[in-house]
């Protein structure tokens, strides 16, 4: 199991398109950034108090629109902090959208190249490889949120000439959550990728979640349970993605437990599922 953590952690960081999508994803971090600086320099104190009750309005309890929204939540008079924009991108999903791309490349590698093929023989439990993908997957979830803290704050520094971090145990709490829930959401596109075999597909979903698109589905899905005598039952508070957008600067120990049960649920079971099915399939 040690030799198939070390093989895919050394794949990993041995993979071009993991440089070429954090590149991408700390350009566009600077670009937000530099957006949110022009916003405040330009808006009256009018625009910037409609815009901060906009950000606090899509708080926790709240469910996301259609779509990517990446709106600080700063009160008007006050700097722009290194929290802001760090919960920002992340509420909106913009982080996420990076980060389940390279999922589906990293996931479907070995399989497409037919390099699996050559060790698969090797090992006695063919779900080491899912449960090593995993581990490296997490460990590339840790590296890309303190790489983007880094960028957010270099950001900060260059876009207000100053940098704030803002509350920083709220920080870090905010952090640590967002951290398992976008792993667990990693687990659901990484389960995706190896089940269906297709990029194409994968990369579809994947983006499609990220984009708030299945809200129609549960649209649909909420009506039918209510149908059954759940009222106003809310599917979408109860994914990942749901998750991720309804969690709330200041994590309340409501918020925090719905979010790890969550994420602990679907890592559990898009593991179970993925290292079944391809135990069974025949490479």
């Amino acid at each position: 199991m040690l030799n198939m953590i070390r093989m895919e952690m050394f794949r990993m960081f041995k993979t071009k398109s993991l440089y070429v999508i954090w590149i991408i994803l700390f350009g566009a971090i600077l670009f937000t950034t530099t957006a949110t600086a022009t916003e405040m320099k330009e808006y009256t104190m009018e625009e910037k108090q409609e815009t901060y009750e906009y950000a606090m309005g899509l708080q926790e309890e709240e469910i996301p629109n259609l779509g990517m929204t990446v709106t600080a939540p700063t009160k008007p008079g006050e700097d722009v902090s290194v929290f802001d924009l760090f919960y920002a991108n992340l509420k909106g999903k913009f982080v996420a959208l990076f980060m389940v791309i390279f999922t589906v490349l990293y996931s479907t590698a070995d399989l497409t190249s037919g390099y699996v093929k050559n060790i698969a023989g090797q090992v006695e439990n063919r779900a080491g490889f899912v449960f090593a993908k995993a581990i490296s997957l997490f460990v590339y979830t840790v590296l890309t949120f303190l790489l983007l803290a880094v960028t957010q704050a270099i950001s900060n520094g260059f876009c207000f000439g100053k940098i704030i971090w803002g509350e920083m145990d709220l920080l870090l709490k905010y952090a640590g959550m967002q951290v398992l829930l976008h792993f667990a959401l990693l687990m659901v596109i990484m389960c995706a990728a190896i089940v269906l075999r297709s990029n194409v597909i994968s990369m579809t979903f994947a983006v499609c979640l990220c984009m708030n698109m299945m809200m129609i589905l549960y649209g649909y899905l909420d009506k039918f349970i209510a149908n059954t005598g759940m009222k106003n039952f809310q599917l979408m508070k109860y994914t990942v993605t749901g998750r991720i957008s309804m969690l709330p600067m200041k994590i309340t120990e409501k918020s925090a437990g719905v979010s790890a049960a969550v994420s602990a649920i679907f890592i559990f079971v898009m593991l179970t599922f993925c290292s079944s099915v391809f135990k069974k399939r025949d490479i």
